[in-house]
């Protein structure tokens, strides 16, 4: 009885930590078991919202997911499956929700790409940060550790990323961050607005639903697309946009 009762929480323990690594890798034993997991996340999450059936999406998605990891392993990089099982939890934590998080689905994309790793080691030059190996971002073409860097503190060295609501301004021979602009403060590309704004030379609202913008970035969070067809703010993952046709809807 004891010893049925650790095989079912080993999962939950560090001694059986090898053990669930394995059956990670066995249940993601090659990419093309990766890219039919991944779809299956994908589709029964977007599927309906895109006014298309599971299998079609699924099709649709696998074959994408197959091209790009064979432009990975072509590039050099490596199938990890000890990577896989992150990837499609944050995609379904990314596509469940009504209304698709762009923060949340950028954590997807980079936690999906990382699952082909990388191996330039730190400090290494790289071109982009999926060349590089492990957790490594490339910032300043230099395989780096990323590390969050707080208001006021300096931002000199490759990997210093300032927290949200700052940026890295250069002041004298050093950056460091500071706040980025508040609504109606002047801006520009090297000095941004807050991310609950945008910038029209000065910090403005978002866009709402609906109406005119240039990029997703212009828009709000009830609506965080810009529509490449009307111009306007609009949700996403809907029948009809370019965003659902990726996902095998002919709307």
């Amino acid at each position: 009885m004891i010893r049925t009762i650790l095989t079912i929480v080993a999962c939950g323990g560090v001694i059986a930590l090898a053990a669930c690594s394995s059956s990670e890798e066995d249940a993601f034993s090659s990419s093309d078991a990766f890219c039919a997991a991944k779809a299956d996340a994908e589709c029964n999450n977007l599927a309906a919202s895109c006014g298309t059936t599971v299998d079609t999406c699924k099709r649709v998605r696998e074959d994408a997911c197959k091209s790009a990891a064979a432009r990975a392993t072509g590039a050099g990089r490596a199938y990890r499956a000890n990577a896989a099982q992150p990837c499609i939890d944050k995609v379904n934590e990314a596509f469940s929700a009504k209304v698709v998080d762009p923060k949340k689905e950028a954590e997807s994309v980079d936690l999906c790409e990382r699952v082909f790793g990388g191996t330039k080691a730190k400090n290494a030059a790289c071109a982009n940060t999926f060349e590089c190996e492990g957790a490594l971002v490339c910032d300043r073409d230099v395989c780096s550790d990323k590390k969050e860097t707080q208001l006021g503190e300096p931002c000199n060295n490759p990997g210093q990323v300032c927290v949200a609501g700052a940026y890295c301004q250069q002041q004298g021979q050093n950056r460091f961050c500071v706040e980025k602009k508040k609504l109606d403060e002047i801006c520009t590309a090297e000095a941004p607005c807050n991310e609950s704004l945008r910038c029209v030379n000065r910090c403005v609202a978002l866009v709402a639903v609906g109406q005119p913008c240039d990029k997703d970035s212009d828009c709000a969070a009830e609506a965080p697309y810009c529509d490449g067809a009307t111009k306007k703010c609009r949700i996403k993952y809907q029948a009809g946009t370019q965003a659902c046709r990726d996902f095998g809807s002919t709307l």
